[in-house]
């Protein structure tokens, strides 16, 4: 998406780098309550009890993955950093703005 879109970030690019990366390495919904379920093996009755509920999701979903290494091509150019180049901060001391301007929200201002 931030390839895609040409995302950069615009309020303390180092903050938000760590936060993405412990966002897409670990995630955000691993249900780490302690009441993790134990998942049904693959080929038992639950498993394909839940593969036939689930079989149209499954084929969706297998279509997004088919979809999303065909649209690779769309972003081939954009370097995998993209988000770094020419990010600002307003946080930073002193603040980084982009040439054409830019105004801080007060509530992230030093």
């Amino acid at each position: 998406f931030e390839r895609y879109f040409r995302w950069t970030y615009h309020v303390n690019p180092p903050n938000q780098e760590a936060c993405r990366e412990r966002l897409l390495s670990g995630g955000s919904n691993k249900n780490a309550s302690g009441n993790k379920k134990e998942k049904p093996a693959e080929g038992s009755e639950a498993y394909q009890l839940l593969m036939w509920q689930n079989m149209y999701d499954v084929q969706l979903y297998q279509y997004i993955e088919h979809l999303f290494e065909e649209q690779e091509q769309y972003v081939a150019d954009i370097p995998p950093d993209f988000r770094n180049i020419d990010a600002t901060c307003c946080k930073c001391g002193p603040p980084t703005f982009p040439p054409e301007g830019f105004t801080c929200p007060l509530a992230i201002q030093n």
